[in-house]
Order: C-alpha cells, then sequence, then structure tokens
C-alpha cells in the first residue's frame, strides 16, 4: 500500500515536505511491518525550480546509494 505523508522541513524555503511512502502489511498484524519511502518532493515547487540545490541539501532517502 502507498500512502503520501508530511515530511521534513524543505532546506531551501521551510515548507513540510511530502513522501511517497510504500508500506508493506501482514495479515498477522493491524500495523504495518516494514516501510520504504520512494519519493520526496516539495509542495511549493523548490524540487522542480532547483533541482542541482535540493538534491545537494535533501539527506538522501533511506535505501538510496550513498
Amino acid at each position: 500500500m502507498e500512502i503520501t505523508r508530511a515530511a521534513i522541513a524543505c532546506p531551501l524555503c521551510r515548507t513540510i515536505t511530502e513522501e511517497l511512502v510504500y508500506l508493506v502489511l501482514s495479515a498477522q498484524s493491524p500495523f504495518p511491518q516494514r516501510e520504504q519511502v520512494k519519493d520526496r518532493w516539495c509542495p511549493a515547487g523548490c524540487h522542480l525550480l532547483n533541482p542541482v540545490r535540493w538534491r545537494k541539501e535533501m539527506p538522501p532517502l533511506p535505501g538510496d546509494a550513498a
């Protein structure tokens, strides 16, 4: 299941970013077993207006090659 949720503050404009998160569910538990952040963006558009600076200043997503 994929959900969108609020994340950390954008380092460029301080707007709260949003994340697309994949949740791994289990029939044996009412809670997600694991989650993977697939994407992160700024609702103000900083990720589109300044993509190089955005990639430089944003922390990497879990699972990204560092």
